[in-house]
């Protein structure tokens, strides 16, 4: 009974987590079916598909979440999306596609009846299967049609392709293979005689291999030659990613995240919760992570060097790189609010970003970003005072997508500030606008553009028209966790706020808003869900509040700070590491 009853109490713990700054996060999706594949093709758009026709849709980098109607009533075991729109899932009932972002499904037909264990395209057109029976399916139309390739002598056979041309493929029976001719031909050759669960490269040469009995397999040719990496811990390892070439995660069971800094040489690890990790993924040019598990399991990680994304519309937007003209001048007003809401708080600004729609080749020369910290609350007119200069040269809008522009000089914003960013060019020619992604927000933008021969858009365009579409923005932060002192005045509203430092050892601090006098329970919790320590139990009046933990009595691990006031009710995650 009181295993029941801890469990009970950790999963209500799991529930009210909310994103914070570093490390991995528990989000709550209401269900607690296994969660089996999880796949991001933008910093915005997600998808996560489990069992019992489980199927979900974010649009706002994991801040809400939609469950889809699945096009099968059994279990979905992969999900993988080319692109915002475009995905496929696999399920007890087959294969199926999606042209308009999971809304609607059209079953492929497949030249093979076994359940599909992998899915995974290289290019728009060129995608890859794998399936229960160890076969390798190709398509070189988008879906539509699918060969088999190869049949690898174990089962659930998990593919991954650098590109079209070089790919790579592990079964059940400790085998991986790999093709440099775009599936022509395979060779192969056996690692060990346990499962190999994942594999995923992050170069022509550089890949990892995720395995049974924690092993971690590592190839720098290739693929060739692969050696075993210890790291030093035991359970079965079910998913792997790179974030860069020095920086990889491994995932598995009873929760275990495995991280590297050093390309693999050595790990730290963790358990995030008390349930088997089956698949994790980084979105593009984001260091934010996700992944999913048993019984409803999903997390996010942020890193300390983190990525807060505002607006989710799909509107196509000229301005603020409005290159039909020679000279454009564009600003933007972003809240406080939206900013804590996609998990922002005070920060150093590294980098600004925008999701493109479409690109013009044309330069932007004179390219100026500016910021400034702001009590504005709507716009009526281009800002002329109070600007700091972030980046100043030429730009060319590298692609589609979401791209961030690395500022020159960082931007130290303060929370509870509203953010304003203005962006201007200086051109002396002009062809065609680059498109960005926006969002219905009225008096948030004003924008002006104008051809100058002899003037500069930056400084001559001094007055613009309120806009009622704002683009959509992100932003990359090194995120300030040990804010001295309190905010003033009377709070408007309950808040938990991360404690810091976070790691700790032995004494953390953590802070508390409220906003009326209340009942107040700060309590901690251990990863199993007993009570650790009560901190506060007691009416407060309405104000800031900080109080010190002191973990020098406890062993290293995560832990749970929970706060109960009037309906209100917040987890932080804590690590303690001695």
């Amino acid at each position: 009974m009181k295993k029941l009853v801890f469990l009970f109490i950790f999963v209500l713990l799991l529930s009210d987590i909310s994103f914070s700054q570093g490390s991995w996060q528990i989000v709550g999706l209401g269900t607690f079916e296994n969660l089996n594949s999880v796949s991001f093709p933008n910093s915005f758009m997600g998808y996560v598909a489990g069992n019992n026709a489980k199927l979900y849709r974010t649009t706002n980098s994991g801040l809400n979440w939609t469950a889809l109607t699945s096009p099968s009533a059994g279990n979905n075991y992969q999900v993988h999306f080319v692109n915002a729109s475009t995905g496929f899932l696999s399920s007890q009932s087959g294969l199926f596609k999606t042209t308009d972002y999971g809304d609607n499904w059209t079953q492929i037909t497949l030249p093979s009846t076994y359940a599909v264990t992998s899915i995974y395209f290289s290019s728009p057109s060129v995608g890859w299967l794998g399936n229960f029976w160890g076969e390798i399916l190709k398509t070189t139309n988008g879906g539509d049609n699918w060969s088999i390739m190869y049949t690898m002598q174990g089962y659930r056979s998990r593919v991954f392709f650098i590109n079209d041309l070089n790919g790579w493929g592990v079964d059940t029976y400790g085998f991986v293979v790999r093709t440099t001719n775009g599936g022509t031909s395979f060779s192969s050759q056996r690692l060990q005689y346990d499962s190999l669960n994942e594999v995923k490269f992050i170069s022509a040469t550089m890949g990892m291999i995720a395995a049974d009995s924690g092993r971690v397999y590592k190839s720098s040719n290739g693929g060739a030659n692969w050696s075993l990496i210890n790291t030093g811990v035991t359970v079965n390892l079910n998913s792997i990613y790179f974030q860069s070439p020095l920086k990889s995660f491994a995932a598995g069971n009873s929760g275990m995240i495995l991280t590297s800094e050093n390309g693999g040489q050595s790990w730290t690890s963790e358990s995030i919760a008390p349930r088997n990790l089956y698949q994790m993924t980084f979105p593009p040019s984001t260091s934010a992570g996700w992944v999913v598990g048993e019984m409803g399991t999903v997390a996010k990680y942020v890193n300390q060097e983190s990525m807060v994304c505002i607006g989710s519309g799909n509107a196509s937007l000229g301005y603020p790189f409005f290159s039909y003209y020679e000279d454009s001048r564009t600003d933007m007003l972003y809240t406080s609010a939206e900013i804590v809401a996609a998990g922002g708080t005070t920060g150093v600004i590294t980098q600004v970003g925008f999701n493109f729609d479409s690109i013009s080749l044309q330069a932007l020369n004179g390219f100026t970003v500016k910021m400034q910290n702001t009590s504005l609350t709507s716009l009526t007119d281009l800002t002329s005072t109070g600007w700091t200069t972030v980046y100043t040269g030429t730009y060319y809008p590298p692609g589609p997508g979401v791209q961030f522009i690395l500022l020159n000089t960082p931007f130290a914003y303060t929370r509870n500030s509203n953010l304003l960013v203005e962006i201007c060019f200086n051109n002396n020619s002009w062809t065609t606008n680059s498109y960005v992604k926006g969002t219905t927000a009225p008096g948030m933008t004003v924008h002006n553009h104008a051809d100058l021969p002899t003037g500069n858009g930056c400084t001559d365009i001094t007055t613009g028209t309120v806009m009622n579409t704002r683009p959509n923005i992100c932003f990359i932060a090194n995120l300030i966790t040990n804010e001295n002192g309190l905010q003033p005045g009377i709070p408007t509203g309950f808040k938990l706020r991360q404690n810091y430092p976070n790691p700790f050892n032995p004494i953390t601090k953590i802070e508390y808003d409220v906003p009326k006098k209340s009942l107040v329970s700060l309590t901690v919790y251990d990863a199993l869900g007993r009570e650790v320590a009560v901190l506060v139990n007691e009416y407060k009046q309405a104000g800031s509040y900080a109080v010190d933990f002191n973990g020098s009595g406890l062993t290293s691990g995560v832990y749970f700070c929970r706060l109960r006031a009037d309906g209100f009710s917040d987890v932080k995650r804590m690590l303690l590491i001695k």
